[in-house]
């Protein structure tokens, strides 16, 4: 009687687990020789894209501010999830320091990803409590008598990046603009009904180059 073929132990992708358990495995120096491949990819596409380095600088604005624009340009990237922890290449100086110290204890309960990094980037250059005070500003914002609309209105987008609720709903986003308008504004727009806020901000300049006219 024949004797049965020899079962090759295999995973469903076709490698062979005991040369997974090797981490000398040819198949397994492949991996990382592809992964460290791509990460070098990365870090050179993004580099060419200028994305700047992360110095520690402690001004929460210009932290939150380096976090969008990685954010953005792994997005244009279309890097992975798994991957896009790749930014901590871009920390310098005392962040980098301060990452080197956060991360092998980090590395001893969890998995590293980008959702790790962030939220501990978070936590160290964006304090809620500046976030909480940006989120006050907000809300006490008025337009006053010396600031003309294109200036009100750069400081109203300014504030409103920390407020993403409001500033996602075109209908909440209306409300708010108008009513910390300056009151001659508000009453020279009393007569319009506009559907969005591109019109909303067409007829608010309007008002104020007829108010302006007025006084001449």
């Amino acid at each position: 009687m024949a004797g049965k073929p020899p079962r090759h132990n295999r995973n469903p992708h076709g490698v062979n687990q005991n040369e997974n358990e090797n981490p000398e495995s040819p198949s397994r120096v492949n991996l990382i020789r592809e992964d460290m491949m791509t990460i070098a990819t990365i870090v050179a596409a993004t580099l060419k894209n200028r994305v700047p380095f992360f110095d520690g600088n402690p001004d929460p604005e210009v932290s939150h501010n380096w976090l969008k624009n990685v954010e953005a340009q792994l997005h244009l990237l279309e890097v992975p999830e798994g991957l896009r922890v790749v930014v901590t290449s871009f920390l310098e100086d005392r962040a980098r320091k301060w990452w080197e110290t956060v991360s092998p204890s980090l590395a001893e309960v969890e998995w590293i990803t980008w959702q790790t990094f962030r939220r501990e980037f978070l936590k160290q250059y964006y304090p809620a409590e500046f976030l909480l005070r940006k989120l006050s500003e907000f809300e006490k914002f008025k337009q006053t008598s010396d600031m003309t609309v294109m200036e009100y209105t750069s400081r109203f987008n300014d504030l409103g990046t920390y407020v993403p609720t409001i500033m996602s709903d075109e209908t909440l986003k209306m409300h708010r603009f108008k009513k910390a308008l300056s009151s001659r504004i508000q009453l020279a727009l009393a007569v319009f009904r506009p559907s969005n806020f591109a019109d909303l901000m067409g007829v608010t300049m309007s008002g104020e180059t007829d108010i302006k006219h007025r006084e001449e």
